[in-house]
Order: structure tokens, then sequence, then C-alpha cells
């Protein structure tokens, strides 16, 4: 009798012969995975260093060769210390003898500058992480070994640049003194000349002691006229330098504003009739200000006698005010000849003067809007205009409802830069505005004096010794000390955004200009 089968069984390999092929494909994965080890290993650009606990080198990699000048054969089963200055050899046996007591993954010599030497003798700067790796011969370390000799060179460049900057800026800001200090002078030294030609001239003008003719009255006029207007432009200097020199220091007091405006629309009154021109005051009757009361009638004076000044015979000037969420705002609007649109972004700007007058002349200073834009700064407001050419303008200011945070409250602001002249530069900028500054070389002592003290604010300079990349900004800002605290990062880099995602509160751009800083704390502590 025959029997069939529709699949005939499958024939089955002995076990031995199964094991067997299993261990060849195991070995084989393994030849793979070590071979290709080797490619990654000779294809790293950083030098590679397995070192045994001898401190005997067991292995390394084509770019260790190319960096060291040596031959592969000339470093296998040397000392390790043959690849440093001879003078740091002990150093190094009694720090390789104590890293073997924690062998863990760490960089080597942090916050030091470690240095190499070649085949020839030469030294040069490296960067070493350390691995403690496993081996069928015990622990072994493998160090990746990074030539930053470009990186250096690079840095020295941009220190040495850096500090001629800061040198320059330095020099700057001592020559803006000085400047400002002889304009404060001499304008005090012809004030004293100028009352008294005015004096006599109005005297004079009163014909107190004889008639004048009709040419001598002519020939007063043009005296006192021409005095009158190179007095302004002396009280103007004289307040733009003690703004710079940061020595005008406001008063403030709650007032109302509309009275303290028809004041000022008073004294404006006869160059407007003569213009015959409407002036109409808007501002509300129980409008109160908290403001230096001074000037606050100074900035609606340049205002009105710039709308008095541009504005044909037969036009309007309206004075309004409203109120805008935290603070008051005022406008001073008129039906004069306009700004043309190219000329807006410098309206502001010192000594400039818009066109000519409805007279066909320029007249002024040009330094009263100048004036009036940091007065309204640095009551804590903003300045802007609109105007249409041929149809008039509209300047409009706020002022807080609230009193500004002035910089005698004396923030201290915490100052992380490791370079002396960066420090002092940034002291120069702070301290003579008000603030208070406490200086700290590294990340360690910010956090020391942060305990101690509570800054309102820090600058942080990225390039600190041992820190690459954003990596004491992040320190920083993990640290509970700093959670609250404004993190301004001063550094030479790009900003592209890194900063603030990584939690700073904004990104400054060195060569640093003071009032950038200061505008940036300000922002910031208020």
């Amino acid at each position: 009798m025959a029997f069939f089968w529709d699949n005939p069984p499958e024939k089955t390999a002995p076990p031995e012969t199964e094991a067997l092929i299993a261990s060849e494909r195991a070995a084989l994965a393994a030849a793979k995975a070590e071979s290709r080890f080797r490619e990654l290993l000779e294809a790293a650009p950083d030098g590679i260093l397995e070192v045994d606990r001898s401190g005997s080198i067991v292995l390394c990699n084509a770019a260790t060769e190319k960096i060291f000048g040596y031959q592969r054969e000339e470093l296998l089963g040397r000392p390790v210390e043959m690849l440093i200055p001879e003078g740091s050899h002990a150093a190094h046996r009694q720090h390789r003898g104590n890293y073997w007591n924690r062998p863990i993954t760490r960089p080597m010599g942090k916050s030091l500058t470690l240095q190499a030497q070649r085949k020839d003798g030469s030294r040069f700067p490296v960067e070493i992480s350390l691995s403690p790796v496993r081996s069928d011969d015990g622990f072994r370390v493998t160090a990746i070994i990074r030539d930053v000799t470009d990186r250096k060179i690079a840095e020295e460049q941009i220190r040495a640049v850096n500090q001629q900057l800061q040198q320059r800026n330095q020099e700057a800001e001592r020559a803006n003194r000085l400047k400002s200090e002889f304009l404060a002078s001499m304008s005090h030294e012809l004030r004293t000349p100028l009352h008294t030609i005015l004096g006599f001239t109005e005297l004079l003008e009163e014909e107190v002691d004889g008639p004048l003719n009709e040419r001598q009255r002519r020939f007063v006029s043009h005296v006192h006229q021409d005095a009158q207007h190179l007095l302004e432009l002396i009280n103007d200097i004289l307040d733009l330098s003690k703004i710079e020199a940061g020595k005008l220091e406001l008063r403030f007091e709650v007032f109302d504003a509309r009275q303290a405006v028809e004041e000022v629309v008073a004294s404006l009154d006869g160059r407007a009739v003569g213009k015959n021109l409407t002036v109409e005051n808007r501002i509300a009757a129980d409008c109160a200000v908290k403001a230096d009361r001074v000037r606050f009638k100074e900035i609606f004076y340049n205002l009105l006698s710039n709308a008095v000044k541009f504005t044909l015979e037969g036009g309007r000037i309206e004075i309004d005010s409203r109120l805008r969420e935290s603070e008051l705002c005022f406008s001073v609007k008129d039906t004069g000849i306009g700004i043309a649109k190219q000329e807006l972004a410098s309206i502001f700007d010192k000594f400039y003067q818009v066109g000519s007058t409805t007279k066909g002349v320029r007249e002024g200073t040009g330094l009263g809007l100048a004036i009036t834009k940091q007065l309204v700064e640095m009551h804590g407001g903003g300045i802007s205009v609109a105007s249409d050419p041929g149809k008039g303008s509209t300047f409009s200011f706020t002022v807080p409802l609230d009193t500004p945070k002035k910089e005698t409250l004396d923030p201290l602001i915490l100052i992380v830069e490791d370079e002396p002249s960066a420090q002092e530069l940034l002291v120069t900028y702070l301290e003579p505005r008000g603030f208070h500054t406490a200086v700290a070389p590294t990340i360690q002592k910010a956090i020391e004096i942060a305990r101690k003290t509570k800054p309102n604010a820090v600058t942080l300079d990225l390039g600190l010794p041992g820190y690459s990349g954003w990596r004491a900004l992040e320190e920083l800002h993990d640290r509970a000390e700093f959670r609250a605290v404004p993190i301004i990062v001063v550094s030479v880099r790009d900003n592209d955004g890194s900063a603030l995602a990584r939690g700073a509160s904004a990104f400054l751009q060195k060569p640093l200009k003071r009032d950038v800083l200061l505008h940036t704390l300000r922002q910031h502590l208020r």
C-alpha cells in the first residue's frame, strides 16, 4: 500500500547546524558594526583617543594624527602626556588619577584654557570631553579633542575690536558731556549781557527819556527782536544741554491742565492776534494732571508757537485732551501749511527745521521739538505727529495718570560681564542716571549676589568663560533667584530671536548705545 501527501513534510536542520548559522550571522553583524564604528571613528573631524588606566594610548583616529602631527604607530602604547606641554605632565597625572575615582562624562578643565602640544613642539588651545568606557580589559577613558585655535583667534579679535569700540564710546560720552557742560557755561555767560540789551532796548522803546524818530524806533525794534531771538536760542541750548547731561530734574505736582494751557495761550496771544488766528482751548475744566508744571507749559509753548508760526492768517488752532486707558492724551491741531511726508521722520531731530514759515523764511532754533520730545519722554509719555500738506498738522503727546517711576527709586542692575572695560562702561552708563549697579564676572558670582541683594534687572553677556552658546542665559533663567527678574542679553551676536525664545526679556547688540540701554531698562522696570 502507498501513501501520498499533498504537501510533503519540511526537512529541519539539526540543532547543531541552526546554532552554527545563528552564530555566523551574529559574527557577521558584529563585524559590520565594528566596520561601521571604525568608519565613523576615522571620519570624525575631532581627535578621538582611548586611554587605559595606566595612561597609555590604546586607540586613536585619523584626526588625531592630523591634529598632533604623529603617525598612529608613534602614539599607540605611549603615555597620553606626550600630547601636552611638559610642564603640565605631573599635574595631568594627578588629575588622571583623580578621574578614576569618579569616572563620569564631563568636559575637562571647565572654565580653563587647555593647551596641547604637537610633535614639532608647538602648542595650541583645545577643548576636551572625557567619557568612561567599559571594555574586556576593564575601564578605559575616551577623550574627544577639538582644536579651537581659529575660534580663539576670532574671539580675541572680537574682544579687541569690542574694547576699541567701548573705548571710543567712553571717549564719545566724555566729549558729549564736556560739550554739554561747555554749552551750559556759555549759555549762562551770554544771558547776562543779553539781559542788559533787552532791558535797555525796552526802555528806549518806551521813550521815557525823550521821543525817538521813526528811524530810531525801527533800529531799536530790530535790536530788541534779534536779542529776543538770541535769548530763545540760548535758552533752548541750555535746556538741551541740561537734559543731555542728566541735570534737568522734574518736580511733579498735581495741577489744572486747562489753566496751565490758558497761561501759555495768553503769552502767545499777541502773535496769534497779529495773524487773526482763532485759538480754542477744549481741555476740560476739571482736567487734573500730575507733571512738572513749568516743563508741561514749556511743551505746550513749543507746540503752540509752532502752530502760530506755520498757520496762515485767519487760520484756526485747537487744543484738546482725552483719557486713553492709563494716560492723558493732549493734542494741538492747526490749519497750517502742513509737513511733507518725507520730513515727518526727522521732525524731532535737533536743529531740524521744516521748510519755511508762512512768511517764507525759516524762523526759530530748530531745537523746540527736540526738547519737547525729550521732556515728554522724561514724564513717561510719548509724542507723535500727523500732517497733511496744505491742510495742517496735529501734534499729540501723552502723560501717564500715575507718577512715572523715577530713577531716584535707585533700582539695582546686576551686570554679568567678565571684561573689566565692558563692566566699567555699563556702570558709567547707569550710575549717573540714578541706578545702583553690582558687577559679577561669573554666573556663580551672579547667583551669589542675587541671593543677597535681589536685583531689579540683569544685563548678561553671553561670552563668559566656560560657557558657550546660550548656556549662560539658560542657567540664569532656570534659577529661582532670577525667575521674576528681567534679563537683558548684551552680546556681539546678531539678534535671531533665540534670546527671547530662551527666556530673555530683551536682546541688545554690542556696541551698545547708552540711550538704548536706558530706554530698555526703563521699559522693563516700569
